[in-house]
Order: C-alpha cells, then sequence, then structure tokens
C-alpha cells in the first residue's frame, strides 16, 4: 500500500473542519500568500516554494543536505530516570524501523531537512495498539499541512488538515507530533533558516541569470544604436534584426561591427569585472552559509580552509549547529511519543562516536581529574565542566539527598 493511500485511509476527526469554522481561534489565522514568485516572507504560511528551493537552488541543497545527513546519523540512547541506557524497549524498535517504507535514519533525515526548508515537521502516529501505543510513524510533507487552531489558550491546537493530492485528510491534535523551529511572526508555525537567507538566494539567483545572459548575449546587456536621422517603423525593425542576428549570443563574440547611415554605438551597460561579479556571487553564497550554521568547508568551499582549519570547521558545525537540532528533535520525541510507553523514559545524545568531538572529552576528562586532585567534590567538578552523571553517581546523589 503507498504511503499516501495508507494516509488516507486513516481518517480521523472528521468534524473538526465545520466545529472550527463557527468559532473564532484564540490566535491569529495564517498570513497572505505572495503572488511574485519569489520565495514567501517569513509572515507568509506559503511553503511550497522553500521546498522547491531544496530542488533548484545549489547552496540550499548543500546546506539542508549536509545538516540533515549529520544529524540523521548521529547517535542516541534511551535512558531512564536513573541514568541507565536502555538497549532494548518497544520505543527503540519503533524509532529504528518507524514504518515499512523507511529506517528510522531516513525518518529523521525527513523531519531536520523539512525543519530547515519550512520550520516546521510532522509526523503521524499511526496504527495504534489497543494500549494505544502507535506501531507506526509516518512524516507528513510539511508544504501540505494545516493547523486548526483551538478555541482557547487551553486547547491551543484542534487538529491538522492534511490535503494530499485531491483528497483532504483530518487528524486529531494527539495524533501529530509537531517539531518545529522558533517563530516571533506565528504561535502555530516555525520559522525555517530558509525564511532569513531568501533575499541572499533571490539575489544570488539574479546573479547566476545574468552569468547565463552574458554567455548568451556576448556580455553585453544593453546599448543604444543613435542617429540624427528620423526612422520609420520598419526601418527601426530592419535594423535591430540584422544588428541581432550578427552580434546576439556568445558564439558570435568579438565581431567587429560596422555602422553605416549616420548609426553610432553607445554602451549603456557594466561588464562583469565592474560589477564585481565573483565577490558578489561570494558574498550571497557565505550568507546562505552562515544563516544555515554551515562552515564552507562541509559544503565543498576550501576559499578559508588555509586561514581556519576545517577540523575546526567540523567541530563547529557540531557544537553550535548539529547538536542543537538534534537535541529539539530528541526532546520533542520524549515528550510526545514516549509518554504512550512509560513517561519516565528519555532519549538523549550519544556523542561517543564523533571524532571532531573527542578531544574536546579528553580535555574535560584531564580537567575533572586535576580539579579532584586539589580537593573539589564529584559534584561540583561536574557542574563546574557540565559532565553528565553516571547511574552509579545519581544514586549516591539520591541517598545523600534523603
Amino acid at each position: 500500500m503507498k504511503i499516501l493511500e495508507k494516509l488516507t485511509n486513516n481518517l480521523k476527526a472528521k468534524n473538526t473542519q465545520s466545529q472550527t469554522q463557527n468559532n473564532q481561534p484564540f490566535y491569529m489565522e495564517f498570513g497572505p500568500y505572495l503572488q511574485d514568485g519569489k520565495l514567501p516572507g517569513p509572515a507568509a504560511h506559503n511553503y511550497a516554494p522553500y521546498v522547491e528551493a531544496y530542488g533548484d537552488k545549489a547552496w540550499v541543497y548543500a546546506c539542508v543536505n549536509v545538516i540533515a545527513e549529520a544529524v540523521s546519523s548521529a547517535d542516541f540512547v534511551l535512558k531512564n530516570q536513573e541514568g541507565e541506557i536502555i538497549t532494548k524497549h518497544p520505543a527503540l524498535n519503533l524509532m529504528y524501523r518507524p514504518n515499512k517504507f523507511m529506517s528510522g535514519r531516513q525518518l529523521r533525515q525527513w523531519i531536520i531537512a523539512s525543519l530547515e526548508l519550512t520550520g516546521n515537521a510532522y509526523i503521524l502516529k499511526d496504527s495504534p495498539r489497543q494500549d494505544g501505543c502507535p506501531r507506526e510513524l509516518f512524516p507528513l510533507l510539511s508544504q501540505l499541512v494545516e493547523i486548526i487552531p483551538g478555541k482557547n489558550a487551553a486547547v491551543p491546537v484542534e487538529g491538522y488538515k492534511y490535503r494530499a493530492g485531491s483528497q483532504t485528510v483530518y487528524y486529531k491534535a494527539e495524533d501529530i507530533i509537531h517539531f518545529k523551529y522558533f517563530n516571533p511572526f506565528y504561535f502555530f508555525y516555525g520559522l525555517a533558516p530558509l525564511a532569513a537567507a531568501r533575499k541572499a538566494i533571490e539575489t544570488l539567483d539574479k546573479a547566476e541569470t545574468f552569468n547565463r545572459a552574458f554567455f548568451e548575449n556576448s556580455g553585453t546587456l544593453s546599448g543604444i544604436l543613435q542617429t540624427d536621422a528620423r526612422l520609420d517603423d520598419a526601418a527601426r525593425a530592419r535594423i535591430m534584426k540584422a544588428w541581432n542576428a550578427k552580434y546576439q549570443s556568445a558564439d558570435k563574440a568579438h565581431k567587429v561591427a560596422l555602422l553605416e547611415g549616420g548609426l553610432k554605438w553607445q554602451n549603456i551597460s557594466l561588464s562583469q569585472r565592474d560589477m564585481d561579479f565573483i565577490s558578489g556571487m561570494k558574498l550571497n553564497r557565505e550568507t546562505i552559509l552562515a544563516i544555515f550554521h554551515v562552515p564552507p568547508a562541509l559544503v565543498g568551499v576550501f576559499d578559508h580552509a588555509p586561514q581556519f582549519n576545517t577540523k575546526e570547521q567540523q567541530r563547529i558545525f557540531w557544537q553550535v549547529c548539529a547538536h542543537p537540532k538534534q537535541t529539539l528533535m530528541l526532546e520533542t520525541f520524549t515528550e510526545f511519543l514516549l509518554p504512550h510507553f512509560d513517561s519516565a523514559l528519555y532519549f538523549d545524545k550519544d556523542i561517543s562516536n564523533i571524532s571532531v568531538l573527542k578531544e574536546d572529552e579528553t580535555a574535560r576528562a584531564a580537567a575533572a581529574k586535576t580539579y579532584h586532585e586539589i580537593g573539589f567534590t564529584k559534584e561540583e567538578i561536574v557542574q563546574a565542566l557540565g559532565l553528565p552523571f553516571g547511574a552509579r553517581e545519581q544514586k549516591t546523589r539520591k541517598q545523600r539527598s534523603k
């Protein structure tokens, strides 16, 4: 069975739409759509162009892909309240194999990529068991999801509307896990990094369009054929047709023009060099990378590699980009998935296999040893260095507090 059929066969909360239409939502509704062909502003609920940018904007694809690949491949563990790692559990099985169509890594990649492009990711908790625990998790296309606001602050979200092809499916709020980034414009929807990068992306797109036109038109964007004589429409058309046929396009570049009948050529365009074309494209590229928190070396740009070590760029990427995003994802799963199984459990990240961060752990271990030798307690050392408590230390701390 296809995913779309799977989703549409699970129709829920059928009367949600009619009920909501008769009630004023407690929060503002969606923003306007933009029709000018540009990426919508951050206050617009129109995510389709953002998703399309992943397929036709090179640096958007590069940034989103490297983030999604890194976060989805990062290890995580399931722990109980004592900090002990749980290795076998139905929740882990669901995280490793969410449905018949994808692996756990593919699901996590979907979540992170969707967050980067639209600021939102939606996961359907499906096929519930008798005790209410979901058997499957399915991702929804963010650009097709519309949130149905609740009637008051006690129930902020009443449900979700999902337009899948020609069909519309309604889901209860408790059947959806909504991952989202902070958005100062709306309570319901997250704000994507792509929203902040849209101006740089559009400028870079125009620069690439100019570059194509440069080769198609011999680098001459515009000019004036000038004469003191009065020309009728037929003469103007004939001159322009003959001029373009002989000199327009890259394969006709650098030919010598012959002007007759008092015609003079006046160039009114700037050359690529005058426009500092390459520097402008680099500036927009670096703006996009900065907004996504992706160091240049991670997307194959080594302009700054001699001055700034590639390994250091990888370390910064994990610290300021990948780990915060992984933490957000795992905390959301903890809050909205694990209570179906056991509210005392939680997901935590595992950095033991990330090579660029191992030096940091070695340095912290050396510092902890030094503090211990000069008389600091374990609790003080853990608090000072931000070290995690192990199971034994957790139990000891609890016994001391009793």
